[in-house]
């Protein structure tokens, strides 16, 4: 039986400019505010851990201005009940459909594998199979929430619909490679799909963001409000792939982070209130 520990990541408000891996300057326009971690986490210390695994963090806190404490939940139990069949249309050389049976996935029900919180800029609550992300002010500012366990070489998959309401680059995506560091899991890759049709992989190291792939439209993401994606990641040594409803768009390489944990996380760009419900968060891991 394999156990999923909450880690729940709440930030401290910062700016900055990435550089893409050619020089490129990226526009002030496109600067992100960005909130840096701040963990609390807790876990019984009379819980066994899986073999093999690291031990567990050691409750901490930042201080926070404005925020609200928050209070883990318990210990989760990871399940493997089979999900219901995908409804996209399947394509050639989707990870999902090519990789079997994943190692773990989680369909949001009767799930305890986050944190639920509400605070006065973001919230996660998990209700009636699914787990819903809001950003409450439209600053930019990206706020996630990270799991157990620690992956190197995966391939990992969110099912994620935007709300009834959102526009431009409001967005949601998953944060993955989290190193832990001192001030906790701060830092990492992120891919993220916009409101507005658009994708962008990049990597934030707690100071600065390295644009591997800025600002790029797809026809394969569904955009507007209530509109269902399927986003992938696959991280194999340095080589990063995305993919958006099984279609591939997109191949960086990257060393600045090798292994760690991953997450979801939500920014509103346009739309105080901006939300996102996800559905299934799989992954599998790869030799």
């Amino acid at each position: 039986m394999k156990r999923l520990f909450p880690l729940l990541l709440i930030a401290l408000l910062m700016s900055s400019c990435g550089q893409a891996d050619v020089g490129e300057q990226v526009n002030t326009e496109d600067t992100i505010a960005t909130l840096v971690a701040a963990t609390l986490n807790a876990i019984p210390s009379n819980t066994p851990l899986p073999t093999g695994s690291p031990p567990p963090a050691q409750p901490s806190e930042t201080p926070l201005p404005t925020s609200t404490p928050i209070t883990p939940s318990p210990t989760p139990t990871l399940t493997h009940t089979p999900s219901a069949t995908p409804t996209f249309t399947p394509v050639p050389g989707d990870p999902r459909d090519t990789l079997g049976i994943p190692t773990l996935e989680d369909t949001f029900k009767n799930s305890d594998n986050w944190s639920p919180y509400d605070s006065n800029r973001s919230k996660l609550e998990i209700k009636d199979g699914k787990m819903t992300l809001t950003a409450y002010k439209a600053d930019n500012s990206e706020y996630w929430g990270i799991s157990w366990p620690e992956v190197e070489n995966f391939y990992l998959e969110y099912t994620g619909t935007f709300g009834d309401t959102c526009k431009g680059k409001d967005r949601f995506g998953m944060i993955f490679r989290a190193p832990k560091t001192s001030e906790g899991y701060n830092k990492g890759f992120l891919f993220t799909v916009t409101c507005d049709g658009h994708l962008r992989l990049y990597a934030w190291d707690g100071e600065e963001y390295t644009i591997l792939q800025n600002w790029k439209k797809s026809e394969y993401i569904k955009s507007g409000p209530e509109a269902v994606n399927r986003i992938g990641i696959k991280a194999k040594g340095n080589k990063l792939t995305g993919y958006i409803n099984g279609h591939q768009v997109v191949t960086k390489s990257s060393n600045l982070f090798t292994e760690g944990r991953f997450g979801a996380f939500i920014a509103a760009a346009e739309t105080p209130g901006f939300s996102v419900d996800i559905t299934r968060v799989s992954y599998w891991k790869l030799p």
